[in-house]
């Protein structure tokens, strides 16, 4: 970490970890319907919200966008899972 890093606090490239994240729920096939999700960052806390029909699935979700990240190389501070589930 640089000198400026240790004194400012990280920097996080925010539309890269958006674009990231999105593209890897599009892809993932298990997911029901990626169109219904929103992804967030801000400042590297990355958000996930919109509705999902199982807990199988909100925990998936999670599971492929911090994979990506991390095979993508894109640092981040966090991932905050704010998918709700469907009423039956």
């Amino acid at each position: 970490m640089s000198f400026f890093s240790n004194w400012f606090g990280a920097t996080y490239d925010d539309v890269k970890l958006v674009s990231q994240a999105t593209k890897s729920i599009a892809g993932d096939p298990l997911i029901g319907d990626p169109t219904a999700l929103v992804v967030t960052s801000k400042k590297g806390v990355i958000t996930l919200g919109g509705i999902v029909p199982k807990e199988q699935e909100k925990n998936r979700i999670a599971d492929v966008v911090l994979n990506a990240l991390t095979n993508a190389g894109l640092k981040h501070g966090r991932l905050v899972n704010e998918l709700k589930l469907a009423h039956r």
